[in-house]
């Protein structure tokens, strides 16, 4: 029934996007409508998960590891070839990605939007009480595809309402500078007080823990998109909420393993399903209603991550569960201290035991351009992968851990208090955790400088959070601040990209696409005219 009612919510969903080029009809399908949906706690309960359905529809795609995982200095392409996104050569319509997340975050911020609508007057609810928690809910939803929006594009439109009227009424402007944060941080302060602290054994999705860690990490960025330092207090009110709430996994692996996923770390995890599943997700927006796919979820990281041919010499599965499109960078592998425990769980390296679909091997450097590929993710991989996709993985998005937040903790009281030592506090948890002896990992002096333990922040934030699509945002919100400067500072693991990186690069353009159909909107200015 779930399925039935979402495959009507999609139909029946205006994709609130300044591409669209005539008004959606509206009209019943069938003897639903927009306008007759939304009634009940049922009703409700399918349009919320329809929002997190475009989650999956974002996460599910290829292009979300364009633009979320690439281009750092972490990673570089296959055979280290010419690759626009990776070398910093962006323009208005030389790479899919950048059009993909855009339209994919507005979806997901439509249907939040018509939750958010419809809710006030929905007059079939048993319980009114129940109100606030779907009203959180999608508040932190579109607070998340804004907040990615804000981070790649700068002030793009903020669409705060359901759009009804002429299509002119959809060509709205580029938001004012600040705009967008505004409304992350108010969406995400209502999300705070309306959701409750656990949602059960409905995993996944949203709780008022979540959308605390959401906001301190939004005031975290602030700060330092908006280069001020005011914004750190609010981080650390924030984030210090958090702690205790969750704990550290005891192996560092787990946190990447398709078997304990959702675990006590897990702050916000996006899950894959596929089937039936084990879980209440609904289906991607992918797939006719005949085709095998509706009602599954599944992420192409393990095609993409898993090695491939390298002159000549193929891993086991090359061209088939694995692609070999993403090799880890030489700085990035020389980043690890010496028997660093993550090093293994994190990127391959020759002799390494390797897990594939066929049985067990070991690694050969020879399979790789830079003789290394990750290991996250993919060594703890359901090896059977989903039924008849080989080249798909069940393993869910972690998008935010307990030891992202202490890290961000950390950075808060370190940059905000000059706190040194409780800075130092927040680091030494997560490295006692990676190496519970602090032998191999000794712990960080509480006596250090504070541009030592801001050197530590940095070398933790890269090993203990590499190949999770933080590291690129950390540069830029770093180089904002000042904290950095990438040019000078920053070796990206292969020559064009080191040349070309230059402040534009810290957004990116605005699709060709929506400054074709819209007017009002303008091009981010170090793109104008190219």
């Amino acid at each position: 029934m779930k399925k039935l009612y979402i495959s009507i919510l999609c139909l029946t969903l205006c994709l609130i996007h300044t591409s669209c080029e005539k008004q959606l009809d509206l009209g019943p399908v069938g003897q639903l409508s927009e306008d007759s949906f939304y009634n009940n706690e049922r009703d409700f309960e399918a349009g919320t998960y329809g929002v997190y359905s475009a989650l999956l529809s974002l996460m599910w795609n290829d292009q979300w590891l364009n633009a979320e995982y690439r281009p750092d200095d972490d990673i570089i392409p296959p055979n280290n070839s010419a690759d626009t996104n990776e070398d910093f050569d962006w323009t208005p319509t030389n790479d899919g990605s950048i059009a993909f997340l855009w339209n994919a975050c507005y979806m997901g911020i439509a249907r939040a939007n018509v939750v958010l609508d419809r809710l006030p007057t929905a007059a079939g609810f048993a319980d009114e009480t129940q109100k606030p928690r779907f009203e959180g809910e999608a508040k932190f939803l579109r607070a998340y595809f804004h907040f990615l929006l804000a981070v790649h594009y700068g002030t793009p439109p903020v669409v705060d309402r359901v759009i009804n009227g002429p299509v002119e009424a959809t060509k709205l402007p580029n938001s004012d500078p600040g705009q967008i944060w505004d409304l992350i941080i108010s969406d995400l302060s209502d999300a705070q007080s309306m959701l409750p602290e656990s949602q059960g054994d409905d995993l996944g999705r949203a709780n008022s823990n979540t959308a605390t860690a959401l906001l301190g990490k939004v005031f975290l960025y602030r700060a330092q998109w908006d280069n001020n330092a005011a914004y750190y207090q609010n981080a650390k009110t924030e984030l210090s909420k958090v702690v205790g709430k969750y704990t550290l996994a005891e192996n560092y692996g787990d946190n990447f393993s398709a078997t304990a996923e959702n675990n006590p770390e897990s702050v916000f995890e996006v899950q894959f399903i596929w089937g039936t599943g084990d879980n209440t997700w609904l289906p991607t927006d992918f797939g006719l209603s005949e085709d095998q796919n509706v009602g599954s979820g599944a992420s192409q990281r393990s095609v993409h991550f898993r090695p491939g041919c390298f002159n000549g010499v193929c891993a086991p599965g090359a061209n088939d569960s694995g692609y070999g499109n993403t090799h880890i960078t030489a700085p990035l592998q020389g980043e690890y201290e010496a028997g660093d425990p993550r090093r293994v769980e994190s990127i391959y390296l020759n002799g390494d035991e390797y897990v594939h679909s066929g049985g067990e091997t070991t690694f050969n450097s020879a399979w790789s351009v830079s003789g290394s590929t990750p290991a996250k993710y993919i060594k703890h991989d359901d090896p059977n992968m989903p039924p008849g996709r080989p080249n798909a993985t069940l393993n869910n998005e972690r998008v935010i851990r307990y030891a992202d937040v202490l890290l961000m903790l950390a950075e808060a009281k370190l940059l905000g208090d000059n706190d040194v030592s409780g800075a130092a506090e927040h680091i030494n948890e997560i490295r006692h955790r990676a190496d519970p002896t602090d032998a191999i990992l000794v712990p960080r002096s509480a006596g250090a400088t504070k541009q030592q333990m801001w050197a530590f922040l940095m070398h933790e934030r890269r090993v203990e959070l590499a190949i999770e699509g933080h590291r690129y945002h950390d540069l830029v919100r770093w180089h904002r601040a000042g904290l950095i400067n990438i040019k000078t500072d920053i070796n990206f693991g292969r020559g064009p990209a080191n040349a070309n990186w230059s402040d534009k690069n810290l957004i990116r353009p605005i699709p060709q696409g929506e400054l074709d159909v819209n007017s009002n909107l303008k091009q981010n200015d170090p793109y104008v005219g190219g």
